[in-house]
Order: C-alpha cells, then sequence, then structure tokens
C-alpha cells in the first residue's frame, strides 16, 4: 500500500469532520481505482454534511467530465438569495443593482437535470408586490433571466415544476398558468383559468394553490387546484386538452406517457383518470390523513403518495398498480423525525415535494419546523431547518433547497437503502 493509500485509510478510519474530508479530497483524486472503490462505501457512512463537493469537481461536473471520486460527495452550496437577488453567485461578480426581490425569501424552486441554473419563485412583499419568477444561473455560464415580475401582481407561485429535458417552465400566479422556454427565458404561452368557484374559501391556501406536474416525456403538464379545477395542456403550445370542474384536487402527477393522470381525493384518497378524456378510473383510500404530493414510477406500474399518517406526522404510500386497479400497498413512515413535523399544515400541503426515479422513491417533507428528505425504507437522508423548500430533478438524482442558502444535494453521495419492493 503506498503512502497515499495509507494516509487516507487513516483518515477513513478516524473521525469524520469537515476537516478529515478536506484532507482526503486530493487522496480520493489520485487514489488507485481498487483503493477508490473500497473507500467509497466508508465515506458514505460520514454525515452528509460534512462531505460538500469542491469547487474543482463541480466544474468537472459541469463541464461533463465525470469522476468516480464525484460519488463520494454529498452536496454542494451554490450561493444564498442575496446572490439571487443581485444575479451573481459567490464566484461570479454581482450587478450593480439587483435584478430580483428575494428580500422576503423564496416559496419553490424547480431543478433541471443540469443544475447550471435553477428556476426560483420568490415570496410576496404583501400589500406592495407579488414575488419574482426567476431563471438564476448558478455559475457565469447562464445570466440571470426575469420570467415574471413581481410588481405587475400580488400572488406568489408556491409551485413551478420543469419538464423532464428542463426546457419548459410552469407556474400560475393570481388565476393565469404561465409557460416559459428555459433558460432562455421566452414566454410561450398564458392561460387563463378562470374565477374562483364560490365555495371555496379564498384564504384556504392548499385549495386555492394550483399544483403542477409534467408527464415524463414532456408532452403534457396537468395543472389543478379545487378552486380552478384541472386541466391536461399541451406543453408546447398551452392548449387545453382536458378540463373539469374537481371538488377535490391538491397535488397532480401525470404517467410517462401522459395517459393516466392522478391527483389527490377526500382525505388520503387519490383518484386517477383517463388523462385524454378526464375519465375516472378509479378511487383509492390510502390510509394518510392527507395527501402533500404524488409521483409514478417511471414505467407507470407504481404510485407514490406523500402527505400525513393518522397522527398526521409526515408519511407515504407505496402503491402498485395492475391497470386500473391497486394489487398493493405499503406505508412508509420515516424514522427519526422531528417531534414537531407535521403532514397536515398548510405549508406541508404546498410545498412537500416527491419523485420516484433513479434512486427510487423519494419524499422532500416541508413544514413549518423544517424540511425532511426520506426514501421507500424509512430512511432520513437530509435534514432542513425551518424556512427551507425544495425541488428534485426531473431524474430524482439531485435536490435544489432553498433555505438560508441555495444549495443541490446530491443522491449519489447519500447512503443508499435496501428497494422498496422487487419491480
Amino acid at each position: 500500500m503506498d503512502d497515499g493509500a495509507t494516509t487516507l485509510d487513516r483518515i477513513l478510519a478516524g473521525e469524520p469532520s469537515t476537516e478529515a474530508w478536506a484532507d482526503a479530497v486530493p487522496l480520493l483524486v489520485r487514489a488507485h481505482p481498487d483503493v477508490l472503490a473500497a473507500a467509497l462505501p466508508r465515506l458514505l457512512d460520514w454525515p452528509a454534511r460534512y462531505r460538500p463537493m469542491p469547487d474543482s469537481w463541480w466544474d468537472e461536473q459541469r463541464a461533463g467530465q465525470d469522476r468516480p471520486w464525484h460519488r463520494s460527495a454529498a452536496w454542494r452550496e451554490l450561493g444564498d438569495l442575496d446572490d439571487v437577488q443581485s444575479g451573481g453567485t459567490p464566484r461570479s461578480p454581482a450587478e450593480d443593482e439587483d435584478f430580483a426581490n428575494f428580500g422576503e425569501g423564496a416559496v419553490s424552486v424547480a431543478c433541471p437535470p443540469d443544475p447550471a441554473w435553477l428556476v426560483l419563485c420568490a415570496a410576496a412583499e404583501w400589500h406592495h408586490s407579488g414575488g419574482d419568477i426567476v431563471v438564476w444561473g448558478t455559475g457565469p455560464d447562464v445570466p440571470g433571466r426575469m420570467l415574471l415580475n413581481g410588481s405587475h401582481f400580488h400572488d406568489e407561485a408556491l409551485d413551478v415544476q420543469l419538464s423532464p429535458d428542463g426546457s419548459v417552465a410552469v407556474a400560475s400566479v393570481e388565476g393565469r398558468l404561465h409557460a416559459w422556454r428555459t433558460p432562455g427565458g421566452e414566454a410561450l404561452w398564458r392561460l387563463d383559468l378562470g374565477p374562483v368557484r364560490e365555495s371555496v374559501d379564498t384564504f384556504d391556501m392548499a385549495r386555492m394553490t394550483v399544483r403542477i406536474g409534467f408527464s415524463g416525456d414532456g408532452r403534457r403538464v396537468a395543472a389543478g387546484s379545487v378552486a380552478r379545477g384541472l386541466r391536461v395542456i399541451d406543453s408546447a403550445t398551452g392548449e387545453v386538452l382536458v378540463e373539469l370542474p374537481v371538488d377535490t384536487c391538491g397535488p397532480v402527477a401525470l404517467d410517462h406517457a401522459g395517459r393516466s393522470l392522478a391527483h389527490g381525493g377526500e382525505a388520503g384518497g387519490i383518484v386517477v383518470r383517463d388523462a385524454a378524456s378526464g375519465t375516472v378510473r378509479f378511487h383509492h383510500d390510502t390510509g394518510l390523513s392527507t395527501v402533500n404530493a404524488l409521483a409514478f414510477a417511471p414505467d407507470g406500474t407504481g404510485l407514490l403518495v406523500a402527505g400525513a399518517a393518522p397522527d398526521e406526522s409526515p408519511a407515504a404510500v407505496l402503491l402498485m398498480l395492475d391497470g386500473d386497479r391497486v394489487v398493493d400497498g405499503r406505508l412508509v413512515r420515516p424514522e427519526g423525525l422531528p417531534p414537531d413535523l407535521s403532514g397536515r399544515s398548510p405549508l406541508a400541503a404546498v410545498s412537500t415535494r416527491c419523485v420516484w426515479g433513479g434512486h427510487g422513491p423519494l419524499v422532500l417533507a416541508v413544514d413549518d419546523g423544517g424540511a425532511v428528505l426520506f426514501d421507500a425504507a424509512g430512511s432520513l437522508l437530509w435534514t432542513e431547518p425551518a424556512g427551507a423548500v425544495g425541488g428534485f430533478s426531473p431524474a430524482g438524482d439531485m435536490l435544489a433547497v432553498l433555505g438560508d442558502t441555495v444549495g443541490v444535494v446530491l443522491l449519489d453521495g447519500l447512503r443508499p437503502t435496501p428497494p422498496a419492493m422487487d419491480r
């Protein structure tokens, strides 16, 4: 064993820390492939917070140069909201004047396959202006773009979603759905969703908020709320393919081909419809007390339902589908949750996110007390303090997180758990 391998082994046998990680980074780059292969599993046992991705590794990834040692890093800080507001990053100079207003924080984020940029939605300055919606370049290669200026409205976009290839962003404010070409920022189409139903309490955030979901092929986008109904839309043209009023809605999800549409039902129920006609295929009671987020399996034979358990703590249900019926289901209750985290709060209802991609089913449960990322085995993979919101990349390999800082969690660098089910 050479000196570098001996030193690396000594570091890995010691106490994990950010200082130990900094010492290990250059040794990982120089390590023999066999030494590196043995080191990676040991590093994944270290707390994820100790393993930020170094600048040089991040630059390599952005240049398309994937290295095996990159998988040992768990996260990358990209900047903070001051950088977003100014249009700069910690490594690029900001403009003299702010190009966006994030003084009240951010309420939602969308992450493309390559996080050279993010779509960020600012919180509204109530009684003054709404929340700006922007493309923020996480480095110097993508300039900041104002998609929607909050000075022209008073609402905030509590949900923003990107097509799987990152080329189209969709958000909703004040009863209008907006679509842009991203990251360039060209407006694609706008859709007026009509007046609020008279029976809906306009202060009920969960029933008023328009929730959005793309099909896996990117050709369709669903948007729905109890207040303004449910729609399936051609994502390129804005043509409404299906429109119907609904008494319950909440989160929405389309399968890969855009043929099946799922949305929240009564309490912990879900409804699955034919996306071409809106016809109900089946209802299913998940046993949850509420439904906050949905995601189909890539092959359409599973549905991930995130929400709250009967005791109101965050939980999820994995459903196995066979055509128009549920053939199996399993409750996932994450272990080690903060005691004050709820799955039934107004914030949980609109900010919880889930994805089913290459890393399997994943849930980001968000509440006033913080945010937690958990997998299909109920393992906590990442935590954030109060005030954080997040959004998964389409493939589920990254999680963009907005809190005191802006960053991405790298799922390759988190300790994997056994698969939830044989697929």
